[in-house]
């Protein structure tokens, strides 16, 4: 399952759930996480994605968080499925 974060302004990020979980746990609601913009600060509108590999544009891109130094660090891959 992806998690789609778009804003206003067109900026969208899609995060895979389970990478979100290792950051956050698994109990916490993917629609209440907080993601902001580095193009502006409007209220994010958070989507669930249930995806098939057959499905998805070959050169989809996702944010992919993780802990460093007890600061969450993100950066961005290829998904694959």
């Amino acid at each position: 399952m992806l998690v789609k974060a778009e804003c206003n302004c067109g900026n969208v990020r899609y995060c895979r759930s389970v990478d979100l979980m290792m950051v956050y746990g698994g109990g916490v609601d993917p629609l209440k996480l907080k993601f902001d913009c580095n193009r502006c600060k409007p209220q994010i509108k958070i989507t669930l994605l249930e995806v098939h590999p057959e499905h998805l544009p070959e050169r989809l891109m996702i944010h992919k968080p993780m802990k460093v130094d007890g600061k969450i660090v993100w950066h961005t891959e290829r998904f694959r499925g």
